[in-house]
C-alpha cells in the first residue's frame, strides 16, 4: 500500500478515536451495573491545566458572579442520579492520642518571629490551587496580620497578571500596546502543560518565569508595567519598596509622587512611604521571576496560586532559587493549600493515599530550602457530589482530611482543616445555600473566601502556649466505618514521590 494511503488511514483512525472521546460522557456509559469508561480528549492528548486559558477560568468567574444572583434561603436544586456501584469501607487512619497535639505547636518559628516584625520584615508565602486565585483568602489573612503586626504591600506579583486579583490592578505595555492576559513575553510555569515547562527548573519562587528576549517574543526587551490599587483603605495598598527578582534585567521605578529609582536583577528600590501607584520600566535580555511591592518591616504575605496543581511540583524548582529567596526575605511561614484537585480525579482511596505520600517529599524539600521557616498545610474544603440522587459530601474528602492531618503530624508541620472549619460533613450544602460557595459545590464565592480567610486568621492569631513536642508521640488507630466509597474504577497510586481544625461551623 502507498505510504500516503497508510498515513490517511492513520489520521482517519485518530479522528474517529477523538470523536469517541468527545461523545462519551465524562463518567462513561452506564449499562445496568456495568460502567464503560473512555478517556476524555484532554487525557488522551496528555493536556494539563494552565493558569492562562482553561474551562475552570470561566467556572470561577461564574461562581464569583453568582453572589448577586443567589437566593440565600433557597434550597439546592434537586438532582437525579443513576444508582452507584457497591461500596466498601474506607481504610482506618491513625489519629493522635487524646489530648491531641495542637498543630500550631509546629509553627513556633513563625510565632517567635512576630515580635520582631516592627523592626524587620517577616514573610509569609501562601501557595495554593484555584481556591486562592484572585488573592482570595490570602488577602484577608494579609490584612489581618498587617493590621496587628505592621507591614504593607501585596507582596509578590508576576510580571503580568493572567488572573486579575481583587487587591491590585496590573497592566503591561509592550511595543507601545497594552497586552491582554495572554500577551506579553513568553512565560514558563512549573505547574502548566509540557509546552510551558523548562528543563532547567529555572522558575523562581513563584513557580514561573517571563523571558525578555526579542528572539523569543518580539518587543519583549522593553516593557512598561503599571501597578495601582483596586481600592484604598487597606494596608496592602501602601508600600515603600519594590523588589525585583530577575536575571539580566534593569528596572526604573517611578512612583506617583515623582522620582526615578534604578535597580538591577535582585535589587530593591526604596520609595516614599505610603506609595500606592508606580510605573516600572523593564529593559534587557533576561528572566523575570516576579516583583514584590512591600515594606522593609512588618508582615509581607505573598499570594501564589497554581491553577490545576496538586502541590507536587516544588521539587521541580531549583533549590538555590527557593533557598536564596526564603533566606533573603526572612520567610518564617510557608503555607501549602492543596488537595482539592485530586478529589474529582479518582474514586479510589489508594490513589489518595499515594498522593498524600508524595506530598511528604514536597514538605521535606521545602523544609530543606527554608530551614528557619514553619510550614502550614491547609487541606481541601468540603466538596459535594451526587450520590443516589442527592448532593452529599464526597466520601474521599474526610478520608483525605485525616490522611493529611496524619502526614502533617508525622512531619511536624501545622495543619488546618477547612473541611472541619466549615462544619464537616455536608457543610458545603449550607455554604452554597447561603451564597458562600458556587453551584459547582467546590469553589467559594468571594464572600465565602473572605469568611475562610477570617477563620484562618482567627485560628492563626490565637497563639498557643507552647508545650514540648517529641517525635515519639503515640498514635492510635481510630477507624471511621461510617464513611464509604465506590469500588468501581480501581486506580493505581501516584508515582510521585495531626491535626487541628479551625473554628467550626457556619454562623
Amino acid at each position: 500500500m502507498h505510504p500516503s494511503k497508510i498515513c490517511l488511514i492513520l489520521w482517519i483512525v485518530i479522528a474517529l478515536l477523538a470523536g469517541v472521546c468527545l461523545v462519551v460522557p465524562a463518567d462513561g456509559w452506564h449499562i445496568g451495573t456495568l460502567n464503560l469508561r473512555w478517556p476524555t480528549l484532554a487525557k488522551a492528548l496528555d493536556l494539563q491545566q494552565d493558569t492562562i486559558i482553561t474551562q475552570d477560568s470561566v467556572l470561577i468567574a461564574d461562581i464569583i458572579a453568582e453572589e448577586t444572583e443567589i437566593d440565600e434561603d433557597a434550597a439546592p436544586a434537586p438532582v437525579t442520579e443513576k444508582p452507584t456501584a457497591p461500596v466498601a469501607a474506607i481504610p482506618p487512619v491513625p489519629t493522635p492520642d487524646t489530648p491531641a497535639i495542637d498543630p500550631r505547636q509546629y509553627l513556633r518559628a513563625f510565632y517567635d518571629a512576630l515580635p520582631t516584625a516592627r523592626n524587620r520584615q517577616v514573610r509569609v508565602v501562601h501557595y495554593g490551587d484555584s481556591q486562592i486565585e484572585e488573592d482570595r483568602i490570602t488577602m484577608v489573612l494579609r490584612e489581618r496580620l498587617q493590621g496587628q503586626y505592621g507591614g504593607g504591600g501585596v507582596g509578590l506579583i508576576p510580571l503580568h497578571q493572567t488572573i486579575p486579583t481583587r487587591s491590585l490592578h496590573q497592566s503591561l505595555e509592550m511595543n507601545g500596546t497594552f497586552q491582554t492576559p495572554q500577551g506579553g513575553p513568553q512565560r514558563y510555569i512549573v505547574y502548566g502543560p509540557k509546552s510551558m515547562r523548562l528543563t532547567t527548573g529555572d522558575y523562581g519562587v513563584m513557580g514561573q518565569v517571563a523571558v525578555m528576549n526579542d528572539s523569543v517574543c518580539a518587543g519583549s526587551e522593553d516593557l512598561r508595567l503599571i501597578t495601582e490599587p483596586m481600592d484604598n483603605g487597606h494596608s496592602y495598598n501602601y508600600f515603600s519598596q519594590v523588589r525585583l527578582l530577575s536575571h539580566g534585567v534593569k528596572a526604573q521605578v517611578r512612583p506617583r509622587r515623582g522620582g526615578t529609582y534604578t535597580l538591577f536583577n535582585d535589587g530593591i528600590a526604596t520609595l516614599p512611604d505610603s506609595t500606592t501607584r508606580c510605573e516600572i520600566r523593564l529593559q534587557g535580555k533576561g528572566m523575570v521571576y516576579g516583583l514584590s511591592l512591600e515594606t522593609p518591616t512588618g508582615i509581607i504575605v505573598d499570594n501564589i496560586p497554581m491553577r490545576g496543581s496538586s502541590g507536587t511540583v516544588f521539587t521541580q524548582i531549583q533549590r538555590s532559587e527557593l533557598t536564596d529567596f526564603f533566606e533573603d526575605t526572612n520567610t518564617r511561614l510557608i503555607i501549602m493549600q492543596y488537595g482539592g484537585n485530586m478529589i474529582p480525579q479518582t474514586e479510589n482511596p489508594s490513589t489518595i493515599s499515594g498522593y498524600v505520600k508524595s506530598l511528604r517529599r514536597q514538605v521535606e524539600y521545602l523544609r530543606q530550602c527554608a530551614p528557619h521557616a514553619a510550614i502550614l498545610f491547609i487541606g481541601p474544603s468540603d466538596m459535594s457530589k451526587r450520590i443516589d440522587g442527592e448532593m452529599t459530601t464526597n466520601p474521599l474528602i474526610p478520608y483525605m482530611d485525616r490522611l493529611l492531618a496524619r502526614m502533617a503530624h508525622d512531619e511536624h508541620i501545622g495543619y488546618w482543616s477547612i473541611y472541619q472549619a466549615m462544619g464537616g460533613y455536608n457543610s458545603m450544602l449550607a455554604w452554597q445555600k447561603r451564597g458562600l460557595a458556587g453551584r459547582d459545590y467546590i469553589h467559594f464565592t468571594r464572600r465565602g473566601a473572605d469568611k475562610v480567610g477570617d477563620m484562618l486568621a482567627d485560628w492563626l492569631l490565637e497563639i498557643p502556649e507552647f508545650q514540648p513536642v517529641t517525635p515519639t508521640d503515640t498514635l492510635v488507630t481510630q477507624p471511621d466505618t461510617t464513611l464509604t466509597i465506590p469500588t468501581e474504577s480501581i486506580q493505581s497510586p501516584l508515582s510521585e514521590g495531626v491535626g487541628g481544625v479551625g473554628s467550626a461551623a457556619l454562623q
